[in-house]
């Protein structure tokens, strides 16, 4: 089996009052000979080991080797900036003996564009994400999710013995996830083909604009009502064998407007079930009683989202193609289901429980049970799992179970086994399974090690002997080629009783007493995954750290190697809408307080970055904080201010973030809290960056853009290459990558450290830029 060990040791908690002792305690890399600054183009270049992950921290299955374990499969990406696409390959090797595993082949090497396809958000630009699983058609065939020629995504086969590959799929449209079976079926959930507007029609004859209009909607030329966004997630259900293919209803209908990204798909060894999370058509009336927050906040959103999270299991029988809601309990968002490795059961960890179990953690969704999917008859384990992320749960023997938990910082990681006796689950008090232990045929197994400060290398390890073998060292000389800067994880406690984590990147001459400028890259929703060496300064996403960008906006080892400090930081279960927003300006506050209290940051050279939603929590702080922000940038991100949520018809988000509808009295707290409203109290020279879409997106910013510019503060805005055509909130094309960290470089380079990029083309930049600084300086003196 393919598995992970970390290097390094475990996560700190560093307090305010020994920050300075520690931060003066590491030596420094300066100085080393030979080394030069790692550039956009250079981490665009390196390899990445892409790992089955529905999501940072999950591990889906154990997909790097074969059914028999004979075999052992290690796919790598790597970005190709000449091509402007993304190389993914897939190498294979043996598992008879060290020598066998110890010479891999390459057995495919393809490239995707990484645009995507404009009719569903996720195409091209997803092939080479971890959520790509792999899934084994046999012991020599392996099917995963491919780019065609139209940038539709089909599902692909690869002979591992002649290196043949093959589309298995010819949908019109975008094939979201599929799974198989040992008969040769394939259950595949597909984009539903979009319908031709007729917009141009009621434009030549007059129209009303319809109820289920929306401002974005209208800005795009759309005005027949339909909501095209909505549209990129309807998908539809088939089973596939033989030539035949039949279509499969969930719950009584033909068209799931379940969520379709990022949702695993789960057959039972029999290969006669399938599970997958689907969105309940309507919600039960005593789900409210269940006792957690993400929950509650998912369910109503459900009730007028058209893009509906899936909240409830459908159990899939392939056989007859039926199908039905597998139990009366809501799935949680991080829920992983495992099948018994005999019979027709899974485990669910962590779970709600069905409110007849009177079981405290089943109201919380801390719970972990066994489940009969045929009879609907479960067994709770003896266990709640409050506080803590599942990492793993697997099945060890038909009647043994083993889950592996960490906290919120990642710093404890446990490990627990459970027995099943008489039918009932007891804690186990046998030794634990080995990490990395074999679990198939094969005494050979592969690993992966890595840590904070060492890239990914691929070993070989024979479980009898306890030799081992370096099988591939993904990114050879990267140490010795490039000045990168030391990482450390940190967490601690806000003024607020919150807890923070954070991930730190010394800059890369990094010298005890010196006072360096500092970047505060946001994270929302992160915890501590196992640690892994990483360039863009993530601390959650598996798999994700090398290679093209995961979030381009967050340049991480880039602003290192130019002499400037990384924070990637997130607050600890946050408070959901009102509140959420100060968590993380109290963090931002907090850190730069002790950060340059302790000699590492130059207090007047701080500056904040923050995509997506973590944009939002940026212009947020900028708008309400004293703190001397030096610099800003706010990429692709939410806003919940007026001219935002006007168009996208008063979301409900707004309405919690915000504390109240944006009517009569409630106005009142919008003008408090919008940073819409409060763009005249923002002084920090802030980059908007644009990634999802095109005019929408200039003009769902278009509220606090014109206010900053009319009051004359620095700001801009700016589009990445074509996100009118092929638009992505998480490009992968080199390209677009490119654009977007070469920006965000200059710019932080320029306001934290006075640099500027000699080349021609940025000229215009610059002077731009130069007027910004004259302009801050005379208003701030």
């Amino acid at each position: 089996m393919v598995s992970k060990r970390a290097a390094a040791a475990v996560p700190q908690l560093l307090a305010a009052a020994f920050l300075a002792a520690q931060f003066s305690s590491i030596a420094s890399p300066a100085n080393e000979a030979g080394k030069r600054e790692l550039t956009p183009a250079d981490a665009i270049a390196t390899v990445r080991v892409m790992e089955n992950q529905l999501y940072p921290g999950q591990r889906v299955s154990d997909a790097g080797t074969s059914p028999d374990g004979q075999r052992y499969l290690i796919r790598l990406a790597y970005g190709d900036v000449l091509r402007n696409g993304v190389w993914m390959d897939l190498l294979t090797g043996r598992l008879d003996s060290l020598d066998g595993a110890a010479h891999p082949r390459r057995c495919a090497h393809l490239l995707t564009t990484g645009l995507g396809s404009s009719t569903s958000g996720q195409s091209a630009d997803a092939d080479p994400t971890p959520a790509n699983f792999i899934r084994w058609l046999d012991d020599t065939h392996v099917a995963f999710l491919w780019s065609d020629s139209h940038a539709h995504r089909q599902v692909m086969s690869v002979d591992l013995m002649s290196c043949k590959h093959s589309f298995l799929t010819a949908s019109p449209t975008d094939v979201f996830s599929f799974a198989s079976t040992a008969a040769g079926a394939l259950l595949v959930n597909a984009q539903i083909p979009r319908p031709d507007g007729n917009s141009r029609q009621l434009w030549a004859r007059g129209f009303t604009v319809k109820d289920s209009s929306d401002g974005f909607s209208i800005l795009n030329g759309n005005i027949d009502g339909a909501n095209w966004v909505g549209l990129n997630f309807e998908n539809r259900w088939f089973i596939s064998s033989h030539g035949a293919t039949r279509s499969v209803e969930i719950a009584g209908n033909r068209v799931d407007f379940s969520n379709p990204f990022f949702r695993e798909l789960s057959v039972s060894a029999s290969g006669r079930y399938a599970i997958v999370g689907v969105a309940p058509a309507a919600t039960p009336d005593d789900w409210t009683r269940y006792q957690d927050l993400t929950l509650q906040r998912l369910l109503k959103n459900n009730e007028t989202s058209v893009i509906r999270s899936p909240l409830s299991y459908a159990l899939i029988d392939l056989q007859t193609g039926t199908t039905s809601l597998l139990w009366d309990s809501p799935k949680p968002f991080d829920s992983q289901v495992r099948w018994s490795p005999e019979g027709d059961t899974i485990l669910l960890a962590p779970t709600f429980l069905p409110q007849s179990a009177d079981s405290p953690a089943g109201l919380k969704g801390t719970a972990a049970a066994e489940l009969d999917v045929r009879t609907g008859r479960y067994r709770v384990l003896p266990l709640d799992m409050s506080g803590r992320t599942v990492v793993s749960a697997e099945w060890s023997s038909p009647t043994t179970i083993q889950i592996d938990t960490t906290d919120a910082t990642g710093a404890d990681v446990q490990t627990q086994r459970f027995t099943r006796d008489h039918g009932v689950w007891q804690a186990s008090r046998t030794a634990e399974l080995p990490l990395g232990a074999p679990t198939r045929a094969s005494p050979i197994h592969i690993e992966i090690r890595q840590s904070l400060n060492s890239p990914p290398e691929v070993f070989g390890v024979d479980a009898r002997s306890g030799a081992e073998r370096l099988i591939l060292d993904t990114n050879p000389h990267l140490l010795e080629r490039f000045k990168l800067g030391r990482v450390e994880r940190l967490s601690g406690t806000l003024p607020n009783q919150r807890q923070w984590i954070g991930q730190l990147i010394y800059p890369a001459d990094y010298q005890p007493g010196k006072h360096y400028p500092l970047v505060i890259q946001s994270l929302y929703g992160h915890g501590f995954g196992p640690e892994e060496f990483t360039l863009d300064g993530f601390f959650g996403d598996t798999g994700m750290g090398l290679g093209p960008s995961a979030l381009a906006s967050y340049p991480g080892q880039l602003l290192a190697t130019r002499s400037i400090a990384v924070l990637q930081l997130a607050v600890v279960h946050p408070s959901s809408g009102v509140g959420q927003a100060e968590d993380y300006q109290l963090a931002f506050e907090t850190l730069a307080d002790q950060l340059s209290a302790s000699g590492l940051a130059d207090r007047n050279k701080i500056a904040l970055d923050g995509f997506s939603r973590n944009g939002y929590f940026v212009e947020y702080t900028l708008s309400h904080s004293k703190f001397p922000f030096a610099a800003a940038i706010a990429a692709d991100n939410y806003d919940p201010s007026y001219s935002q949520s006007a168009l996208a018809n008063w979301r409900d988000i707004d309405e919690q973030m915000n504390g109240a509808p944006a009517f009569g009295d409630g106005l009142q707290q919008w003008l408090k809290r919008a940073p819409g409203f409060n763009a005249e109290h923002i002084h920090t020279p802030l980059r908007m960056v644009g990634q999802s879409a095109g005019i929408e997106v200039i003009i769902s910013k278009w509220e606090i853009y014109s206010r900053l510019h009319y009051l004359k503060k620095p700001v801009e805005m700016y589009l990445m290459p074509e996100a009118d055509t092929h638009p992505s909130h998480t490009p992968q094309s080199p390209k677009q990558i490119l654009a977007i960290q070469e920006g965000v470089l200059d710019w932080f380079s320029f306001w934290l450290s006075g640099r500027e990029d000699p080349n021609p083309r940025k000229s215009d930049q610059y002077s731009r830029w130069r007027t910004f600084r004259t302009s801050a300086a005379v208003a701030d003196p």
